[in-house]
Formats: structure tokens, sequence, C-alpha cells
């Protein structure tokens, strides 16, 4: 892959390269067949850059007739200036460590990929089989209540690694009775109960796991697009500064292997290289397609004229001709540098923006708010209609529960 764009099948001036004979000791790990070559198309789309990055150069060093041009990685920090481990560096090592198994690792990768900026997995999430227990492992990873798919299960997870048997069966058995400090129901079902005992026990809890790690991105950023303002309208570019360049060995492109043996491993390395060029082919075209339309459709919001506008994954499938589910790989991890920012591209598709952008400022509001006098919902709706959100209080009401954010009276106990 080349700054312009093209992808070289060969060079001239290539260092020796490896003697054909020696294809036969790789060939019997490298055969490849349509399942594989195509499950690595998929590969190719859903990796984040940095790890797209280091893919490549591996599968570059296993491959005998790939030759490695360049790999310019980003500028590393300087190594005077101490920096502090990211979020997401500290659970990829906990990650690394904990499993070693190909497909545990790559189950495990999919949950981290999942984490929101607070910590927690889509409630949504549905986990069965071998999955249910490398969630369940990860849920055991530093800091407390991390890999949590709510507030209730973030706070189980603590309380049964601190041996609160009695919180932990209170909070398992009455959340939301505990939500709204309706003690008299809780004493129906438990009896007698020591209520500054519990809440001493859930003040010392995570209710953000990310918190620890203050408010910096939880993973580290990769561009992939770069959209940008110029005159008379936009540039869209494609960023690969994390991707290395390489091509195809001359001396191999026309080799006549001496034996059935070697002419089967030559086919196989090639199909193999051929394919790796064309899936990255494939997703290069699918970004800036993507990125196109999703300009042409959110350049009011990127110029902060307007909000985002309706625009589901469904819809953009459909004007792609591709899959949802392909889509949706595509968007996973990618980012892009825009005027507003660096922004998430799964974060300009959405088909209640309003919505979406009103629980986003209700979710900084409560963040930021004075923690010994918490806004109670007629006053978060006074500031969101000051920010252009006429919202009912009801609907503050609504839009905490689904952010997981407790009244006034709860935020101040916690």
């Amino acid at each position: 892959m080349f700054s312009d764009g093209s992808y070289a099948m060969g060079r001239e001036g290539a260092p020796t390269a490896m003697k054909p004979s020696l294809f036969l000791k790789l060939a019997p790990e490298r055969r490849l067949v349509l399942s594989y070559v195509m499950q690595q198309a998929l590969h190719i789309l859903q990796m984040p850059q940095i790890d797209l990055g280091q893919w490549l150069l591996e599968e570059i060093e296993k491959n005998p007739l790939l030759e490695i041009d360049s790999y310019k990685r980003s500028a590393a920090p300087d190594p005077e200036i101490p920096s502090p481990i990211s979020f997401y560096d500290h659970l990829l090592s906990q990650l690394r460590d904990t499993f070693s198994d190909k497909q545990e690792r790559k189950i495990a990768y999919k949950f981290l990929g999942e984490l929101d900026e607070r910590g927690f997995l889509p409630e949504e999430l549905l986990v069965k089989g071998p999955a249910a227990k490398i969630l369940t492992i990860m849920q055991s990873f530093e800091p407390p209540g991390i890999f949590a798919r709510n507030l209730k299960e973030c706070l189980l997870i603590q309380l049964k690694r601190q041996g609160k048997h009695f919180t932990y069966q209170l909070v398992d058995q009455c959340f939301e009775d505990l939500l709204h400090a309706r003690f008299t129901l809780i004493r129906k079902k438990f009896g007698k109960v020591d209520f500054a005992a519990v809440i001493h026990d859930l003040a010392r809890l995570n209710l953000r796991p990310s918190h620890s790690f203050g408010r910096e991105p939880l993973f580290p950023i990769y561009i992939d697009l770069k959209i940008t303002k110029v005159q008379g309208g936009w540039s869209l570019e494609l960023v690969e500064d994390e991707l290395p360049t390489f091509h195809i060995k001359d001396e191999y492109l026309n080799l006549k292997p001496e034996s059935t043996e070697e002419h089967l491993a030559l086919r196989d390395f090639k199909t193999q290289a051929k394919w790796i060029f064309r899936s990255l082919q494939r997703r290069r075209k699918l970004l800036k397609e993507l990125g196109k339309l999703l300009l042409s459709k959110q350049c009011a919001f990127l110029e902060a004229k307007g909000p985002l506008k309706a625009l589901g994954m469904k819809e953009i499938a459909e004007k792609l001709g591709i899959h949802e589910s392909t889509l949706s790989r595509a968007v996973a991890g990618k980012y892009a540098a825009t005027p507003r920012g660096i922004l998430p591209i799964r974060g300009l598709i959405t088909k209640t923006p309003e919505a979406l952008d009103a629980r986003s400022t209700l979710e900084k509001l409560v963040e930021t708010e004075n923690k010994e006098h918490p806004l109670t919902d007629q006053e978060l709706a006074h500031k969101l209609k000051e920010k252009g959100y006429p919202i009912a209080r009801r609907t503050i009401a609504k839009y905490r529960t689904q952010l997981k954010i407790g009244s006034a009276t709860q935020r101040k106990y916690l």
C-alpha cells in the first residue's frame, strides 16, 4: 500500500529472495481454502488500524513472497516524559496475560472493543456458551466493575469481590428499591437492615470503572478519515499512518517450480498475498465511500451549524450495497478527524440524533455538577432548555434511567 493509494505487485531492486525450495518447509502451515480467505477479508475490514498494521507485519514475515517497503509508525512520545498507561493498555495487558488460546483471545478482543467510555458493555449484549465464561473472567480484571453490562452488575461484581454478602443480596434482589430509597419494602423482605452500613458499602464502590483513569479516551485513537473544510467545499482523506507498505517480490511472479509440491506451495502463498491486497483495497474503498456519504448527510453537524441528521445503519448499508453486518464491522473502532474534533465514525450514524445529543448533554451536566448539591430533574430540564433541548422533566427521568444515572437524592448518597 503506497501513499498514493495504489498497490504494487512487484518491485525492482529487491533483496535476494528466499530460495523456492524453502516453500516446502512453510507450506503445510500456509495452505489456504476459500473459507479461510473470506474470513481473512472480514478480519481486515473489522480491525482497527493499529491492530491491522501489526497483523500485516506478521503476515509479511510469514509469507516469503511479500516484502516490506516502509513502515512509519506515528511519532513516539518523548522518552524523557513519562506518560501514564492508558485504560486500553491496562486492560489489554491483562487480556494478554490471561488468555493464551487464540479463539479465547479473539472473543476477549471483541468484548474489549465493545466497552463504552465508562467501561461498560452494551446492556443488550447477550452472551452464551464459551463467551460467557470468558466474560466472567474479564469481569475480574482491574479496575473493579469493569466489563459490566449495567450499573447493577457493576456493583454486584465489586461486592462479590469484597465479600459483602448481605449488601450483595440486597442489590441483587432489591436494586430498584435501593435506587428509589424504598426502605420499607426492603425491610419487609429482609427484616431488620442496617441501611447506614449498606450505604457505607455502596459508597465505596466504583460506579464508573474508567473513572480512575481520568477523562482521557478509553482507547488510544488512530485516525482513519480526515475531514476538513476547504474553500468551496470539503476534503476527505483516508489516513493509513499505522499500515506498512509492501509488495510481492519480482523473482516470484514468473517463477516456474520444479515439483508439484513447490507449485502448490507457491500457489498458496500467491493466493494469500493477492487476497490481502484485495481485502485492503476493499477496506479503503468502503471507508472512503462511507466517509463521503456521512459527509454529505452530516456536513451541518460537522460545521457546528446544526444537529446530527437521522441516518441509520440499514439505510447506509443499502446505499453502499453491502450487508448491515459488514457495515457494522467496517465502522467498529474507526475514527475521523473533523472540524469538531476527533469523532468515532459510529457516532455519526444514528436513528434518533436529537435524543442522542440531549442524553450526551445530560450526562455531561451530571458529571460536572456540584456533588454535594446534585441537580434535580427540573434543574436539569432548565439547563437543557438553555442549550437548545426543550425536554420535559419526565423525559429527563427517562433519559437518566437509560444512562444509569440516579436521582439527585441517590447521587448525593453515592
